[in-house]
């Protein structure tokens, strides 16, 4: 009598990808098997689910190049306004109706300075965590800052944020001037849509995505210290000016 022979897992080859001849076994409550292809097991799996939905509240912005006219769109509209040479200046985040755009690049990822010496540089100060989150006075802090010679440069976090430009073809948008360094509520409305954003920016050419690591705001704690948030735990705390090298990343509002 042969004896049958049963292939075992590990003796299976092992592939990357799979493709339209390649099928996953079904067994229903009879012990019957049927087989169904990944395509066929996706649209089961995702039937009624809205994918867009899921980035509800988060639109790529840009302004039209054949007549400057600004626009946001859904992030899976993108992609054909980008292949017909449209410029995307940013992600448009809207959160307890405010609207706040995020700038698809930021400074090195070595991180810059806030100063270069100790300064009272005019913005919201507090000591006060919680006083701090709700500081929504980006705009305001970062034009006072830049007053001071020790930030007024693209070396420091005030200054870069100021020069910071996106335009389209035309040489109109967001042009340096209309950004700032986001204050301690604005960074964490980005942290609330992170994952959100980090989306938006992989579909828009040369962008990078936002990091898990602290940013900078325009939130003083003092003359010395400002405040910064980790973007992987939300953790708010004060780093020296001069001395701490953080990352920066641009913000700005969306009808200009």
């Amino acid at each position: 009598m042969a004896t049958k022979k049963t292939k075992t897992l590990k003796d299976v080859t092992t592939v990357s990808t799979v493709n339209a001849s390649q099928f996953i076994p079904l067994t229903d409550a009879s012990g019957n098997t049927t087989k169904v292809s990944l395509a066929g097991l996706k649209a089961a799996l995702l039937g009624g689910i809205n994918l867009n939905s899921i980035n509800d509240g988060v639109f790529i912005m840009f302004h039209r190049k054949s007549d400057d006219y600004p626009l946001m769109v859904k992030p899976d509209k993108w992609p054909g306004y980008q292949s017909s040479g449209e410029i995307a200046e940013g992600v448009v985040v809207v959160e307890g109706g405010k609207m706040l755009v995020v700038a698809p690049t930021e400074a090195d990822s070595a991180g810059l300075l806030w100063s270069s010496a100790a300064v009272s540089g005019g913005g919201k100060t507090t000591t006060d965590r919680l006083t701090a989150m709700e500081d929504w006075r980006g705009k305001a802090s970062t034009a006072a800052q830049i007053k001071h010679a020790e930030c007024n440069t693209a070396s420091y976090a005030p200054g870069f944020c100021a020069k910071y430009s996106r335009t389209n073809a035309n040489g109109k948008g967001l042009t340096a001037g209309m950004w700032w360094l986001p204050s301690l509520g604005e960074l964490f409305c980005i942290y609330a849509n992170m994952r959100k954003i980090n989306y938006a920016l992989s579909l828009i050419n040369g962008a990078t995505q936002l990091a898990e690591t602290w940013y900078w705001s325009s939130t003083e704690y003092g003359a010395t210290p400002a405040w910064g948030l980790y973007l992987d735990d939300g953790y708010a705390g004060g780093y020296t000016k001069a001395a701490s090298k953080g990352r920066v990343r641009a913000v700005s509002a969306f009808l200009r």
